[in-house]
C-alpha cells in the first residue's frame, strides 16, 4: 500500500505541472519519474529534483522542488507550513549543478481559500530574475526611445 503522504506529494507534483504550464506563458514544465532519486542516487544533475522546466523567455531551466504542508486532521485546513533550510540548499546545489533556476513550489494541503499554492527561493536567485526582467525593460524602453526620436542614440552627438 502507498504512503498516503507519498502520494499527496505525487499529485501535488503532477498538478503543480499543469499549474505552471497553464499560468505562464511559453511554460514546458516536466515531472522527473520517481520525484528525482535516480538522480539523486546516480547523482546525476539533470534527473534531479520533481520538476524541470524552460520558459522561452528565460535563458536558463528551473529545478522545482514540490512540498505540501500537512494537517494531521483530516477535517481542519493547514494554517501553516514547515519550511526546512536543508530542501532549499540541496536545490540550490542541485540548480548550481545544472546551472538552472530554483525553486520550491509548497502547497496548503486543504486550503478552501486564500493563497493555496505558493513560491520560495533564494533571495539572491530573486534578485537575479528581477534584474533579468529590468534588463529586458531597459532594452524595450531604450528601443521606444530610439523609435520616439527618429532612431537617433539618446545622448548621442
Amino acid at each position: 500500500m502507498t504512503n498516503p503522504q507519498k502520494r499527496k506529494g505525487s499529485d501535488f507534483e503532477r498538478l503543480a505541472v499543469e499549474i505552471l504550464n497553464t499560468l505562464i506563458k511559453d511554460a514546458e514544465f516536466k515531472k522527473i519519474p520517481g520525484s528525482g532519486a535516480i538522480g539523486t542516487i546516480l547523482d546525476e544533475p539533470l534527473l534531479t529534483s520533481d520538476l524541470i522546466g524552460r520558459v522561452k523567455s528565460v535563458p536558463r531551466g528551473f529545478k522545482v522542488e514540490c512540498k505540501v504542508g500537512y494537517n494531521p486532521s483530516a477535517n481542519r485546513e493547514i494554517k501553516s507550513f514547515r519550511l526546512e533550510k536543508l530542501w532549499l540548499d540541496k536545490l540550490r546545489k542541485e540548480a548550481d549543478a545544472s546551472f538552472s533556476i530554483p525553486v520550491l513550489l509548497g502547497k496548503f494541503s486543504g486550503a478552501r481559500d486564500g493563497v493555496k499554492v505558493f513560491v520560495t527561493m533564494d533571495v539572491e536567485v530573486f534578485a537575479q530574475l528581477i534584474n533579468h526582467i529590468t534588463k529586458l525593460q531597459e532594452t524595450i524602453d531604450g528601443r521606444q526611445d530610439n523609435q520616439d526620436n527618429g532612431g537617433s542614440l539618446k545622448g548621442s552627438l
